[in-house]
């Protein structure tokens, strides 16, 4: 390393900003767990703080390293280790300064170090278990004199100083995590459970992010605390999430078509013709049976990426056959009298062929909408067109006797 190289990475802080960042990734986390009562600060109480609705505090020290060991992994959180002492140092500070935090404070230090064979914490989970202030006050005493730092030295030191009582009382709030090293999936995954479309998590993180940034910025500028209630985050936040509520077209495209052999084969193509709408080779099959196929495949697309919900589709179908219906049984029924009356179909098919043509006709113009979204009037064309093949709808009056029952 050259004396610049050396001079510049004095006086830069990438470490120091990293674990900035990471204190304020760990508050985002928190806030997205906001219930309603509870308050979360951002270095207002600590690095990180939350309120809860029942009168508890949580501190939270958040410790970051970008130190590795020769595997490569990140460093262990050690049993002399600097961070933990300083921390504990400082709570055992603010019990002094006010032993009554004892009753309503929790305390817990968040770090992506590992643990590897930290002996304070291996006895302090001892200690949850069995109680016994004894051991974990031998081993302090162990440690205060093992160590060469003078700094750890004066921080169990100071640690010791507190009663026995307190420090029982302190330890049994303690709480120590370590490997938390995943901050920001662990924010994508909350996100996630808010917004349940994955396409979208990265999109909200950034908003997110981003906007409670700047409102950290401007509140810290306004010497105001930045602490959010959960009334707050959804009032200053809540539009972050809008993406995934926003009512979005679906989308269409122009799929590849593998036209069948026998066109004319169709069961809808066979009720066009039955009412003179098309004649035999007429180069509009082809475009028929494109429109149809487009419009098929645009529905199974929606359903199979969840676009659609199934009660949508089933209202889509409903929606689509009664416009059908009305509209056939309007056309129809002075037909429908006359062979009642006794008139055979035979003697009626001229009148009949002409009022299928007006019921294509009018069904042609319906822009039908799934999920509140149009189609447009050539998937519209299409679908009416899949309605007729299958068959659930028809064009002749007696339909239902040459298609429906075959």
């Amino acid at each position: 390393m050259n004396s610049l190289t050396a001079i510049q990475e004095k006086h830069t802080a990438s470490a120091q900003a990293i674990a900035f960042d990471y204190q304020f990734y760990y508050f985002m986390c928190l806030a997205l767990d906001l219930r309603h009562g509870d308050k979360v600060g951002f270095e207002v109480k600590d690095d990180v703080h939350i309120d809860l609705k029942d009168g508890t505090t949580i501190l939270f020290q958040a410790k970051h390293t970008v130190s590795t060991k020769a595997d490569g992994t990140l460093e262990n959180l050690t049993t002399l280790d600097v961070d933990l002492w300083k921390t504990l140092n400082i709570w055992v500070d603010m019990i002094k300064a006010d032993e009554s935090i004892l009753q309503d404070h929790c305390f817990y230090l968040v770090t992506n170090k590992g643990e590897g064979n930290n002996e304070f914490i291996e006895s302090h989970i001892l200690f949850k278990t069995n109680s016994d202030i004894d051991k974990i006050i031998d081993l302090l005493k162990e440690l205060k004199n093992k160590t060469q730092n003078n700094e750890v030295k004066s921080c169990i030191k100071n640690i010791l100083s507190i009663r026995r009582k307190k420090m029982k009382l302190f330890f049994s709030r303690l709480s120590i995590e370590t490997n938390i090293d995943d901050i920001i999936d662990r924010i994508k995954f909350k996100i996630y459970e808010h917004c349940r479309q994955k396409d979208l998590i990265d999109a909200i993180f950034e908003s997110l992010s981003s906007n409670m940034n700047v409102a950290k910025y401007l509140d810290t500028k306004d010497r105001k605390k930045f602490e959010i209630t959960f009334e707050d985050f959804n009032n200053r936040f809540g539009k972050c999430f809008r993406v995934a509520f926003e009512k979005k077209p679906l989308p269409k495209r122009t799929y590849p078509i593998n036209l069948p052999d026998n066109l004319e084969e169709q069961t809808f193509v066979k009720q066009l013709l039955d009412i003179g709408e098309i004649t035999s080779g007429d180069p509009l099959i082809i475009e028929y049976t494109t429109q149809m196929l487009q419009a098929m495949n645009h529905l199974a697309d929606w359903t199979e990426k969840n676009l659609i919900l199934p009660t949508e589709m089933d209202e889509f179908q409903k929606e689509a056959i009664l416009k059908w219906r009305n509209e056939f049984q309007a056309k129809y029924r002075q037909i429908r009298r006359q062979v009642n009356s006794g008139s055979s179909i035979e003697d009626l098919e001229m009148d009949i062929q002409n009022l299928g043509l007006q019921l294509i006709d009018f069904l042609r113009k319906e822009n039908l909408a799934i999920a509140e979204d149009a189609l447009g009037i050539e998937l519209s064309n299409g679908h009416y067109y899949a309605l007729s093949d299958k068959p659930e709808i028809g064009w002749h009056y007696d339909w239902e006797q040459k298609y429906k029952l075959v």
